[in-house]
């Protein structure tokens, strides 16, 4: 094998090397992202019930209570 051939083999695997790892990264990006996208999916979940859970309490709070000064 000649000298210049090992380095052309070499800066090859370096190149591939650095594909690599820039696809693996934005699979993490990914990743990560459906993962925050979920986050907030359930964060508003969350809030509706929560805002749901609210009117239903006012509703039912409605005429349970009577108050009257003489």
């Amino acid at each position: 094998m000649c000298s210049s051939c090992s380095s052309v083999s070499g800066a090859i695997s370096s190149v591939l090397q650095a594909k690599q790892n820039q696809v693996s990264t934005q699979i993490g990006v990914a990743v990560i992202a459906k993962g925050l996208e979920a986050t907030q999916v359930q964060g508003e979940a969350a809030v509706a019930l929560l805002e749901a859970a609210g009117e239903i309490a006012q509703q039912l709070g409605k005429g349970l209570q009577f108050d009257a000064q003489a």
